[in-house]
C-alpha cells in the first residue's frame, strides 16, 4: 500500500482519507478470501451493467450475421457433397467398368452378327 511517504510532499491528503484507507487496507488483510470474492462479484455486476446498458445490434446487422452464418454452413455443405461425389468416382473407378463395359458390349454386338 501507498504509505503517507510515498506521496509527494506538495499534494495534501485529509487525514480522514488516509485513516479509511489504512482501515481498508487491514479489512483485506485480515479477510483476503471475502475480499476476493467481493472483487469478483463487483467485476460481475459492472459487466451485467454494461451489457444492459450497451444497445442491442440493428436488425440490419442481426440479418447480416444470419446470412453469413447460412452462407458459411452451405458452404460447409457444399464441400462435404464434393467430397463425397470424389469419394463415389473413386469407388466407381474400382469397379473397373470400362472391362465390364467392354465385355457387355462385345456380347450385344455378337447377338446381332
Amino acid at each position: 500500500m501507498n504509505t503517507p511517504t510515498d506521496i509527494p510532499a506538495d499534494i495534501h491528503i485529509p487525514s480522514a482519507i488516509t485513516k479509511s484507507a489504512a482501515q481498508l487496507e487491514n479489512c483485506a488483510r485480515q479477510h483476503p478470501g471475502s475480499t476476493i470474492l467481493l472483487a469478483a462479484g463487483l467485476g460481475i455486476a459492472a459487466v451485467l451493467i454494461a451489457r444492459a446498458l450497451t444497445p442491442p445490434p440493428p436488425p440490419r446487422s442481426r440479418a447480416v450475421h444470419l446470412l453469413e452464418d447460412i452462407q458459411q454452413r452451405l458452404s460447409s455443405l457444399a464441400q462435404q457433397g464434393t467430397q463425397a461425389v470424389g469419394r463415389g468416382v473413386d469407388s466407381i473407378d474400382d469397379l473397373h467398368l470400362d472391362r465390364s463395359f467392354g465385355k457387355l458390349s462385345s456380347k450385344f454386338k455378337n447377338l446381332f452378327h
